[in-house]
């Protein structure tokens, strides 16, 4: 009975070893697939084709359809894999800092930092949304998500009484909109050759001078 009950313990065992190899290889694969049209996307805005990225990986076209049915779905992977890697985590634990002053400059200053990251990566997921129309609902959805975090900060701002006098909430998060978006920060980085840091700095202190009432 009690060796019956160990082949059975081993039995489960191996059972669960195979699933947990099984899964770390699909975790590699689809890892692969993202780095491969992260990479293509780095040297190119040109539209993304599964068929492209499956032979940059190594892998059949079913294998890639199997991780991602669409371009929209990997595209999506893409611009994920780049937000955990700059901790994006971080960002929204943020938006709740106590000071909502502080708040606004810690969200600002981990929003740069991701563009920071991956600076071609991010300049071309955004023109691809021009270029591509699978790539719009992640851009969008993107977007959607950083109006949100603005609209909250300007919440926050109100309800301290921080917010800059004669604004209204629209308005105050249609200036943070366009105080932070990468494009204002990817100008001052290329065209007027500032460092990432100092980009960022500029940044931060447009969006404090944009919305805060001053002292």
């Amino acid at each position: 009975m009690v060796y019956c009950q160990s082949v059975q313990d081993g039995g489960s065992e191996r059972r669960t070893y195979v699933m947990r190899v099984r899964a770390d290889a699909t975790a590699r694969t689809r890892q692969l697939l993202v780095d491969c049209a992260a990479e293509l996307l780095r040297t190119s805005a040109q539209p993304i084709r599964l068929v492209e990225i499956a032979a940059a990986a190594g892998v059949s076209r079913t294998t890639l359809y199997r991780h991602f049915p669409s371009a929209t779905s990997l595209i999506d992977a893409v611009a994920a894999d780049l937000l955990a890697r700059a901790h994006f985590d971080d960002l929204l634990a943020a938006v709740e800092h106590a000071d909502p002053v502080a708040a606004l400059t810690q969200v600002t200053t981990i929003g740069c930092g991701i563009w920071a990251i991956d600076p071609p990566l991010v300049r071309n997921l955004v023109s691809l949304a021009r270029a591509q129309v699978d790539a719009l609902p992640v851009i969008d959805g993107l977007e959607a998500g950083r109006a949100r975090v603005m609209e909250r900060l300007i919440e926050r701002l109100e309800e301290q009484s921080l917010l800059r006098a004669g604004l209204n909430r629209a308005d105050a998060v249609d200036l943070l909109m366009a105080a932070t978006h990468f494009a204002a920060w990817d100008q001052l980085v290329t065209a007027r050759s500032r460092s990432s840091e100092s980009a960022t700095a500029i940044i931060v202190d447009l969006a404090l001078r944009a919305v805060v009432a001053p002292p």
